[in-house]
């Protein structure tokens, strides 16, 4: 992202060291100790930015932090966020996600209640949704959920865990800023073959450290058989 910036900054880098050279070695008359000291100055300046830039500054953009805030959730790379959302064509599960470094990854997400709670797949009480997420990107997926009546309004609690898995390696990192841990569970990476969307589960898997959600459900529903619907993985920002 900042790229052109960095490359202004290193032309910029080699014309103030002739200059400053020239400033020291050749340079003579009048001014020259003022000559030297901006000449050095300026460069001392630009080697700072241009370090900084190289080295400590973010490549990305913190999206996630504009979209959701400072609390987030984070899977060993890649920000998670769920929210519940009445969305034009009925309620539906919004997990915002962010990945911190330059390569790809698979994502699951796995919500289970305590209670009485929203469905994505009928007759089946946790969620279970696998995605993948390319290096850098920022997105949301969208699962339809169906609410029953008498929990619309109401506030429902989930445990979550999520697991990323990388199989290039993480690469570069690209943010700095870490989501909160929310806890693990364990996958069979290299013996199941990655399947996206929503998925049944027997209610059986076990969650290693989940983290407690409180999801507050829509008042007023504007559909209510998410099963007639599907999800979608919607792109907000690309690296």
């Amino acid at each position: 992202m900042h790229e052109k910036r960095n490359f202004i900054l290193i032309l910029a880098l080699t014309g103030s060291i002739f200059w400053c050279g020239w400033s020291w070695f050749y340079s003579a008359g009048d001014g020259l100790t003022f000559v030297r000291v901006t000449s050095t100055l300026c460069l001392l300046s630009i080697a700072a930015w241009l370090t900084y830039g190289m080295t400590f500054e973010d490549r990305l953009n913190d999206t996630l932090l504009d979209i959701v805030g400072a609390h987030y959730f984070e899977a060993d790379g890649v920000c998670l966020f769920p929210v519940i959302r009445n969305a034009e064509a009925g309620p539906e599960l919004s997990i915002y996600y962010q990945n911190r470094f330059e390569n790809p990854a698979s994502v699951i997400v796995h919500l289970q209640p305590t209670g009485e709670s929203f469905e994505v797949v009928s007759g089946a009480s946790d969620v279970h949704i696998a995605f993948r997420v390319s290096g850098g990107d920022v997105g949301v997926i969208h699962q339809p959920i169906s609410v029953p009546q008498k929990l619309q309004g109401e506030i429902v609690e989930l445990k979550m865990v999520a697991v990323s898995h990388y199989p290039r390696s993480h690469g570069m990192r690209w943010r700095r800023h870490e989501g909160q841990p929310c806890g693990s569970m364990q996958v069979d990476w290299a013996g199941n073959a990655m399947r996206t969307g929503a998925h049944e589960v027997d209610g059986t898997v076990e969650l290693k450290n989940p983290v407690t959600l409180h999801l507050a459900m829509p008042k007023v529903c504007n559909a209510s058989d998410g099963a007639q619907r599907i999800w979608r993985q919607e792109m907000i920002s690309e690296s």
